[in-house]
């Protein structure tokens, strides 16, 4: 219901990214690349949102800058029983999509990024023992007003599978992980101009 409430009544042109989320998406899109000829690493938005959320998201993506992605949705729901269960279930269908983009591109490292609203950390986790040489990083968002403690067993352990992980409550913090991991340079980063403290975010 909160879908479709969404999709009804609020305008994409009101919403707006977290503080310095567009940045450190744009800078690690240019992670581990010498110039514009090496081209731009590749994006893939994993969610378990309808394929009718396909335009307003796109539009999003658009408007704030943010990179380019294959964007990775579920089904639309076509019965009544089925869209009074959207967004509910055991989200398998964000691990699935992720392990089939894993297994394409076996030689690749992958960065993943996510919330700690939902079943972000434990599918990761899921993630990363199945393939723990294909993960560079875990990003985690802290989404209330405190850590939560479930979240933050759940990234020692992916800890303890040589996977860095970074449990952040403003992008700022995930950027300089970032520098402190050698995802990203410094020199990237200054191209950039400083990272920004997060106020008066909404998405």
């Amino acid at each position: 219901m909160k879908k479709l409430y969404v999709m009804l009544t609020r305008n994409v042109e009101a919403r707006k990214p977290f503080e310095d989320v567009v940045k450190h998406y744009q800078l690690l899109s240019m992670a581990g690349k010498s110039g514009e000829a090496s081209g731009k690493n590749t994006f893939f938005y994993v969610s378990s949102s309808e394929w009718n959320l396909y335009d307003y998201i796109n539009r999003f993506i658009a408007k704030h800058g943010l990179p380019k992605a294959v964007l990775k949705l579920k089904n639309i729901k076509k019965s009544l029983t089925d869209f009074l269960s959207s967004g509910g279930g055991s989200h398998q269908h964000k691990q699935t999509k992720i392990e089939h983009i894993v297994t394409f591109y076996p030689r690749h490292q992958f960065i993943l990024l996510g919330d700690d609203s939902q079943h972000d950390p434990t599918i990761y986790e899921n993630i990363c023992k199945i393939y723990p040489k294909n993960i560079r990083a875990i990003y985690i968002r802290q989404t209330g007003s405190r850590p939560k403690s479930e979240v933050t067993g759940i990234l020692n352990n992916i800890e303890g599978l040589h996977v860095s992980t970074c449990y952040f409550e403003h992008s700022n913090e995930a950027i300089l992980h970032s520098v402190r991991e050698k995802i990203i340079t410094q020199e990237a980063l200054e191209k950039f101009g400083q990272v920004t403290e997060e106020t008066n975010t909404n998405f």
